[in-house]
This record gives C-alpha cells, sequence and structure tokens, in this order.
C-alpha cells in the first residue's frame, strides 16, 4: 500500500474527530469566501505548497463542480450571512487580455446564479472616461462590465447596489482608496493582497496546523510539513548576498538529507510575494545559486508587474507521483468544490509545472462523471482544507498588524 494510500485509510478512520476539528478550526479564525491550493503528493508526503486567496481558474472545474460550489455558496450565504446577501459586485484583475480569466468570470457569475445571488462585474478605474466596457471570453461570449462608483460609504454601479463585494483581484499594488472603510461587507478583504501578503507567515500557520493535525492523526507530521526558510533583502546580482543564500541553502540540503535517504532532496527559492509561475527556481546544490548566471538573475529580479524583488524564501521540493501532474483543490468557505490537475508534459515529477506548456484536466477522467466526487481523495481533500485555514489566520494576522 502506497504513502497516499495509507493516508486515506487514516483520514477516513478519523473523519468524525477530523472534522470537528476543522469546525473548531473554522470558529478560531475566519477562512476568506474563496480559496485554491496546490498539493504536491509524493511517495511520502503531501504538502500544500500555494494557497491563493483570490483563486482564477473556477472555468477548469467540471460542471457537477460548479453545481456543487453553487449549493456550497447557497450554504455560505445562510450561515454567514443569514441569507441577506441577494446582490453581490465581483471585482476583477483590470486590463488583462487573458480570455481564460474571463471564462473564470463567467464561472463565478454561474456559481452565484446557483446560489440565487444576482451578480455583476465592477470595475475599479481612476479618473474620467468611459464606464461601460466589454470583454470577450475565450469561448466568445462577452461579459459586460461598469466602472464603479462610490456614493458616501457605498459602492454600486448604476441602478446595482450590492450587499457584497466580491474581489478576484490580488492587489500586487496597494488597494484602492476607493474601496476603504465602506459599509458592504468585502471578501476576501483588499487589505491582504499581495501588497502586504508573504509565503513565509503563510506556512507559518499551516505548519502550525499540520502539527496539530498530525497530532490527532497520531501520524509523523514530516508527512505534511513544508520546511520553509525566509531570506531578506537579497539582491541576486550581489555575489555576498548570493553565497549568503548559498549557505542557507546548505543548511537545508543537510537537514532534508536525513529524510531523502533514497532520493535527492531538491529546493525551489521562490519570492516571498505572489510568484503566477515566476520567479520561481529549482536548484540541487548550493553552486546552483552562488554561481547563478546572467539570465538567471533577471529572472528572480522582478515579480509580476515589474515589482522587484527583495525577500525570498527557500522552501523544500516535493516531487510528484502523477509524474508531471499536481491536484488543484478549489474551496468556498474551506469546503472542497472540486478540482483539476495541473499537467505540463515539458516537465518532469520534480519540477515547476506553472510554467509554458502547462493545461489543465478535471480530477475525474470524464468531467461529467456522475460521481466526480469519488476523484477528491480524502487525504488531499483535509490537507487543502489546511491550507485554506492557515489563509484565515494569516488574514487575521494581516488585519491586525495593518
Amino acid at each position: 500500500m502506497n504513502f497516499l494510500d495509507k493516508a486515506d485509510k487514516i483520514v477516513v478512520k478519523k473523519k468524525e474527530e477530523i472534522d470537528e476539528w476543522v469546525k473548531s478550526k473554522k470558529l478560531d479564525t475566519n477562512p476568506p469566501f474563496y480559496t485554491s491550493v496546490d498539493l504536491r503528493v509524493s511517495n511520502k508526503k503531501i504538502v500544500a505548497v500555494d494557497t491563493n486567496i483570490f483563486p482564477a481558474g473556477f472555468n477548469n472545474l467540471s460542471n457537477l463542480f460548479l453545481k456543487r460550489a453553487g449549493e456550497i455558496t447557497k450554504e455560505y450565504k445562510k450561515n454567514k450571512h443569514k441569507s441577506k446577501v441577494k446582490k453581490v459586485l465581483i471585482i476583477p484583475e483590470l486590463h488583462t487580455r487573458n480570455q481564460f480569466y474571463w471564462e473564470n468570470i463567467i464561472s463565478l457569475l454561474k456559481i452565484l446564479e446557483l446560489a440565487k445571488i444576482d451578480a455583476k462585474i465592477g470595475l475599479v478605474l481612476p479618473g474620467e472616461g468611459e464606464s461601460v466596457f466589454e470583454f470577450e471570453a475565450k469561448s466568445g461570449k462577452k461579459i459586460i462590465a461598469e466602472k464603479v462608483i462610490r456614493e458616501n460609504n457605498i459602492i454600486k454601479i448604476t441602478d446595482f447596489t450590492p450587499d457584497l463585494i466580491l474581489i478576484n483581484n490580488d492587489f500586487s499594488d496597494l488597494p484602492p482608496k476607493i474601496l476603504s472603510d465602506v459599509n458592504q461587507i468585502i471578501v476576501p478583504p483588499t487589505q491582504v493582497g499581495w501588497h502586504s501578503r508573504k509565503k513565509h507567515i503563510h506556512f507559518k500557520f499551516y505548519n502550525k496546523l499540520v502539527l496539530e493535525f498530525s497530532n490527532l492523526l497520531g501520524i509523523n507530521p514530516s508527512h505534511f510539513l513544508l520546511e520553509t526558510k525566509l531570506m531578506s533583502d537579497i539582491d541576486f546580482e550581489n555575489k555576498k548576498d548570493r553565497e549568503k543564500l548559498g549557505n542557507e541553502v546548505e543548511s537545508m540540503f543537510q537537514k532534508l538529507d536525513s529524510e531523502y535517504i533514497h532520493n535527492q532532496p531538491f529546493l525551489f527559492i521562490k519570492s516571498n510575494a505572489g510568484t503566477y509561475g515566476m520567479s520561481v527556481m529549482k536548484i540541487s546544490s548550493a553552486n546552483d545559486i552562488i554561481n547563478l548566471n546572467r539570465d538567471g538573475r533577471k529572472k528572480m529580479r522582478v515579480s509580476k508587474g515589474g515589482n522587484q524583488i527583495k525577500d525570498i524564501i527557500i522552501q523544500e521540493g516535493v516531487e510528484t507521483i502523477f509524474t508531471n501532474k499536481e491536484p488543484v483543490y478549489y474551496l468556498i468557505d474551506c469546503e472542497i468544490v472540486g478540482g483539476f490537475y495541473r499537467t505540463n508534459q515539458l516537465k518532469g515529477s520534480a519540477d515547476n509545472l506553472n510554467t509554458k506548456g502547462m493545461f489543465f484536466e478535471c480530477i475525474c477522467e470524464d468531467s461529467m462523471h456522475l460521481n466526480c466526487e469519488k476523484f477528491i481523495r480524502p487525504s488531499l481533500e483535509i490537507i487543502a482544507k489546511l491550507g485554506s485555514l492557515a489563509t484565515g489566520y494569516e488574514i487575521d494576522y494581516l488585519l491586525k498588524k495593518n
């Protein structure tokens, strides 16, 4: 029996205890409305390697998963807002030419419609000028969006005043002032975009939850922990900084050697803020970073929007048992709604798959399969929930800090 099967067996056996524990953690913090969690599954580990608080990609979920998302959203509306949320305004990314992104927005609109919520799209734009915009999704469907206006402390568009504002924009730069101090509910909070969010803080909370969860299961926490180290004020053009980074890399390799007896450990260097597949580098030795060539230094210098990278994390690499696939699960109110595989046939089991050549496949082989839920493995489901719960604690931390 492989590790994934063993983990599934333990999780199923402890299901009632786990459900109660997750319920208590949800009450202790406030997980965001939605999250997506990238998982890596090896022969000895199941880990959440990235959790997105403003997920795109809902268009990659099967119709059955979208229906499930609508049902869970309906429960969220009932439990969190006593069914008072009837109108939602979605604030999307701006100036994106990615037609698949607009398919994601169409899927979000469908989920809200299934939850009996009236939803429209609002754009946060500076200055005067055009107020109504049309975008075309990959399918050819058109999306109408309007520029938001503010009346006193109320955000609206034309004759549509939402009860809740749903942010689908990660705000890599500071959030717009128009959305601050408004009377409506805003989820997730604009203060937790990548302008303030840091990966090392997220993994601090994730690993803390792993320790509690592992104790509950009576299993070695190393199976779910993800070793992560922050390095601040790193200039990749400066050889002394690269040597300092190389020393920390070597220390982490020595720490991991005892765990990876039969396999060679590897690490990833990542920006401490959002990566989007950018500013990520796999390394197999300290020399890889010390002797980094010009192209590599350039790659690690800036992230999305041309923002300069100053802080990075060194993170344990985890192989995928799925050859060139990794599961991505989507959650609403910390409940799994569905998922898919990120697949990249140009890459191997130890590579970053979120690069050129990737595509998405439903978790189930047939996206119209009537029993699609059975493809959601119990152990992967709970680790995805840990990623989502960790963002709840992360948000609490950032809101207090700000």
